[in-house]
């Protein structure tokens, strides 16, 4: 499928959120609904991938081109790893007003694992308390979904990094010790926030406790309070935590990156909306970001635009994180019926 034909296809009307498993706003969502959500409309075909390869020894992305409960069920199996034990499903309850995972999306996946979500406290309300935080998680749906953890309740726990430019520790939740293995789960966001949110933030920022969030946007300088350092020395950084994310846990966490519809709302140049794309699943987070970015990046009118967008919403963290070892950015595209 050529650029030009993807690019038609992502002008479709913004209406079509509404077959979406993905929340785009509390503001116009109900999500106390018990019933789950419908399945989405087909994705467009497979456009051109920059990172794609074919070579078999390149880490493995799964694509199913649809968002649905089924489809992320799927997913996880095509992974062929199988959480055990206690299993966290560590993923963001959002802000009041942003756009977040519809956790009736999760139902399935969540009951088969028996998992429980998790996230960590931030710096701005309601996010800044553990009382507020489960308020939030309540007011989104995900208490009615499954139990609820936010793991820095009772203190913190540092996971060491090994080989890290800027930073020593990951500091994360105390109760992170607890689970035996990790689902990572990300609405993937391409222009929304300064950032590119996906995996990688949801191994580090999101990971991290008040005082991890204040050691990686600090560069390792700060423990308390928003002290940020230059951009390279906060995304190395990010692949130090991401890093140590990994080893605390090796080889008991799976990816996957849900690509639903949006619309932008950033200042890029050209972005335009996207119809849901579907789900991608990994046990290398840096081929799934990477794959991530190429869809949605990818949908640029030209690779100067392109390059513009990437710069932008830095995301050259994957550069940083394939340097310290934590995946590959090169990956094959295995799709699954």
């Amino acid at each position: 499928m050529k650029r030009r034909d993807f690019i038609k296809l992502s002008g479709m009307s913004i209406a079509s959120l509404a077959l979406s498993g993905c929340v785009p706003s509390q503001a116009n969502t109900n999500t106390g609904a018990a019933a789950p959500p419908p399945a989405a409309a087909p994705a467009p075909n497979i456009p051109e991938l920059a990172y794609r390869v074919q070579d078999a020894n390149a880490p493995a992305v799964y694509f199913l081109p649809q968002v649905s409960q089924d489809a992320l069920v799927k997913a996880y199996t095509a992974t062929g790893r199988q959480l055990t034990g206690k299993v966290g499903l560590k993923l963001s309850f959002e802000t009041p007003d942003g756009p977040y995972l519809n956790p009736q999306l999760l139902q399935k996946l969540r009951d088969q694992l028996d998992g429980t979500f998790m996230d960590c406290n931030g710096f701005s309300a309601p996010r800044n308390t553990t009382a507020g935080h489960l308020r939030l998680a309540r007011d989104h749906g995900f208490t009615a979904v499954g139990p609820v953890d936010i793991l820095d309740a009772d203190g913190d726990l540092d996971l060491p990094v090994h080989g890290g430019k800027y930073l020593k520790v990951h500091r994360t939740g105390a109760h992170f010790a607890n689970y035996d293995s990790m689902l990572s789960l990300v609405r993937f966001k391409a222009h929304h926030i300064r950032d590119y949110g996906g995996t990688i933030k949801n191994l580090t920022i999101c990971l991290a406790s008040t005082s991890g969030k204040a050691l990686i946007h600090s560069a390792g300088r700060e423990e308390y309070g928003y002290s940020p350092s230059d951009m390279e020395s906060f995304l190395e950084s990010m692949a130090d935590a991401a890093k140590a994310a990994l080893d605390a846990k090796p080889d008991r966490w799976i990816f996957i990156n849900v690509l639903c519809g949006f619309a932008p709302s950033d200042s890029c140049r050209d972005a335009k909306p996207l119809p849901d794309i579907g789900v991608l699943a990994s046990l290398d987070p840096v081929a799934l970001d990477q794959a991530a970015v190429d869809f949605t990046f990818g949908a640029a009118p030209s690779p100067a635009v392109r390059e513009v967008w990437e710069r932008d919403h830095n995301v050259r963290v994957l550069q940083y994180a394939e340097e310290r070892g934590v995946g590959r950015r090169h990956y094959r595209l295995l799709p699954v019926d």
